[in-house]
């Protein structure tokens, strides 16, 4: 069982608390979504990675490939330098790791999990730390952030202000800040929104953002009514303007959808081995390059390339790598893919892809012999 779902109770989560802003009926259909074992966004490879990463912010004993011990470090660094430029010397209560609830009436109703809460006095810092390349919404209006902000003043009565931010490694720190004028209206705001999800006829409002990551998505029938149009345009020429828009978040819309209904076929293919698909099976997917140990690497690159641009790249890529050594030594694409493989020699290795959902040509074959 998914331990953060269990520790949530089946009740709202602050991190999709956007989500539910946007969409009041989303928060009952992905609890149906998960009773029917067809919940979407149940994981990847970049939520795998950060959940591993997130941990070893927390302290915790996990194995990190170099990528992400890279990232780690720059974050810790990054998010102690905010704690010393508010804190100083002061003294201060350093939480990690910690489920806040939300109590109303005497009885939980929401929960949200913060990744680090900082505390001297009468001011209390939140830490939301984001990995990936994945823009974040800023800290002024991330709706996570604001209803961490109540539930940890509301723990901590000591607490009268309450700072939030939002740490990254590629687009850097972002803050707001909460006195007790401000934690109020949150308040207010977020008990209307529970009002609303909870409702039995909460309305359905599916767009981009909303639907974006929403674990219902696949069995929504508002979103597929909303994409339907997309299957069936006809028009002699592609539109321009306003509907240009609409069509191109329809076309996001749909894509998403069918992402995630590749992605269901693929985890029950990889989970349960007496479940099959007519002509589809798993298959390697392209192989991939990594850097083992990117301390040595990057003493290795910095012949070539100034360190300051290295650490202005945040994070760690070969694609991003590639093309500061491109630039630094006037190559073409190909030619500086091979001269980072002789730069880093050994350090550089080739990783068997992972497992894609696929047709099984032999299979397609024959279907299509058998319909002629």
């Amino acid at each position: 069982m998914d331990t953060d779902l269990d520790e949530r109770r089946g009740l709202p989560s602050g991190s999709p608390w956007r989500r539910y802003e946007l969409c009041s009926a989303s928060f009952q259909l992905e609890q149906e979504a998960k009773r029917l074992g067809q919940e979407a966004y149940k994981q990847s490879d970049e939520a795998t990675s950060g959940k591993r990463c997130h941990a070893a912010m927390a302290g915790e004993a996990v194995e990190l490939d170099e990528t992400e011990k890279t990232e780690v470090l720059f974050m810790r660094e990054r998010a102690d330098d905010q704690v010393k430029r508010i804190f100083g010397d002061s003294p201060v209560t350093d939480v990690r790791e910690r489920r806040l609830w939300l109590d109303i009436g005497g009885r939980p109703v929401a929960s949200g999990r913060a990744d680090r809460v900082v505390i001297s006095g009468k001011v209390a810092l939140i830490q939301d730390f984001k990995f990936g390349f994945r823009e974040p919404d800023p800290a002024e209006v991330n709706a996570q952030l604001k209803f961490l902000a109540v539930v940890a003043a509301m723990e901590y009565p000591q607490v009268h202000h309450v700072i939030v931010q939002i740490v990254s490694g590629p687009y850097g720190v972002t803050e707001a800040r909460y006195d007790y004028k401000d934690l109020e209206a949150a308040y207010s705001n977020i008990r209307n929104t529970l009002r609303k999800i909870n409702d039995p006829h909460a309305a359905f409002s599916p767009s981009v953002e909303a639907c974006r990551y929403c674990p219902a998505v696949n069995i929504c029938q508002a979103t597929k009514d909303l994409v339907l149009p997309v299957a069936k345009l006809q028009h002699s020429s592609l539109p321009d303007g306003d509907r240009a828009a609409k069509l191109l978040d329809e076309c996001e819309l749909l894509e998403r959808h069918i992402e995630q209904i590749r992605a269901y076929y693929k985890g029950r293919l990889e989970t349960e081995s007496d479940y099959s698909v007519p002509g589809y099976g798993l298959a390697p997917g392209p192989q991939r390059r990594v850097v083992e140990d990117w301390k040595r690497a990057r003493a290795r690159l910095e012949e070539f390339v100034g360190p300051a641009q290295l650490e202005a790249l945040a994070n760690y890529s070969i694609p991003n790598v590639e093309k500061l050594l491109a630039k630094a030594l006037k190559l073409r694409g190909k030619e500086s893919s091979a001269k980072l493989g002789e730069i880093l020699g050994e350090l550089l290795s080739v990783k068997p892809g992972n497992l894609c959902l696929k047709r099984n040509k032999e299979q397609a074959k024959t279907a299509v012999l058998i319909s002629d």
